[in-house]
């Protein structure tokens, strides 16, 4: 279970104060691969890294429970499949 420290600090990013929490929390190795790759891909910082991915989950989520289709169509349009979250 991830351990979550509660030090939460004001910060002044684009100079609207935020509220920053830190989480320490336990993957195994393949996904820190992924999340690394991910990183120097796309040249940001794991902060933003973990931003973008909860930010995908909490869009399919919501989609999902309102009842709509979270659907992957290949570039040729030929290929048409549902994302399940399980």
């Amino acid at each position: 279970m991830p351990a979550e420290n509660s030090t939460e600090t004001p910060s002044a990013a684009n100079g609207a104060d935020t509220q920053v929490t830190r989480l320490s929390v336990n993957i195994n190795a393949e996904t820190a691969a992924k999340l690394r790759w991910y990183k120097e891909n796309k040249g940001i910082s794991i902060t933003e890294t973990i931003r973008r991915a909860v930010a995908l989950l909490d869009l399919v989520e919501r989609e999902s429970a309102s009842g709509n289709e979270v659907l992957l169509k290949s570039r040729d349009g030929k290929s048409v499949r549902q994302l399940w979250l399980v």
